[in-house]
């Protein structure tokens, strides 16, 4: 009786994402690369890309995680590795200077959405995570999506930068004066 009621939750498990979803809830082991090039979904490499073991999140997973200090934030699961078994994961960082530094961390990672495991579903969970994290970058109260990095880009990005007129007369040109001269 107890073997055919522990058969019984196990396919229940398998068969329910939500019930499976959160055993695959908790913490991971995070390392970082920086290789640029094609994920193993199609994807270029950017941020808030991460790959995983597709056994345990296929490609197109949304997670978000936290505990990994200015790396925080929402991530599909975009591309694999030889040596991302199991609970691991590895957080793509454009500077390889940075994603040395980041060395290893043990994370906790939430699943949004399970992915299909196909180049289709994370293309849509890529857009979604791009969504979120320009949200995020407007109205910072939201939920984290956004990583330390993105808010700290937005910021050089918004700095005025001074630029030397004709006249030698310093001025101030801001993110948005700089793009009403491209449109005239």
């Amino acid at each position: 009786m107890r073997q055919h009621l522990s058969l019984l939750f196990l396919l229940l498990l398998s068969t329910c994402p939500v019930l499976a979803r959160n055993g695959l809830n908790g913490t991971y082991i995070a390392t970082a690369y920086s290789d640029h090039g094609i994920t193993a979904s199609g994807e270029h490499t950017h941020r808030h890309i991460v790959a995983a073991d597709p056994d345990v999140l296929p490609l197109g997973t949304r997670i978000k995680i936290t505990k990994a200090g200015a790396y925080s934030g929402e991530y599909v699961v975009a591309d694999t590795g030889a040596k991302i078994v199991g609970k691991r994961l590895d957080i793509y960082i454009p500077s390889e200077a940075a994603a040395i530094k980041f060395g290893v961390h043990h994370v906790h990672v939430n699943i949004i959405s399970m992915g299909a495991g196909t180049q289709a579903s994370t293309k849509e969970a890529d857009r979604a995570v791009k969504a979120d994290v320009a949200k995020d970058l407007r109205s910072p109260a939201d939920e984290g999506a956004a990583t330390a990095e993105d808010v700290e880009a937005k910021k050089v990005a918004e700095q005025p930068k001074r630029v030397r007129t004709a006249d030698a007369e310093p001025s101030v040109e801001t993110a948005s004066n700089r793009e009403d001269s491209k449109r005239h």
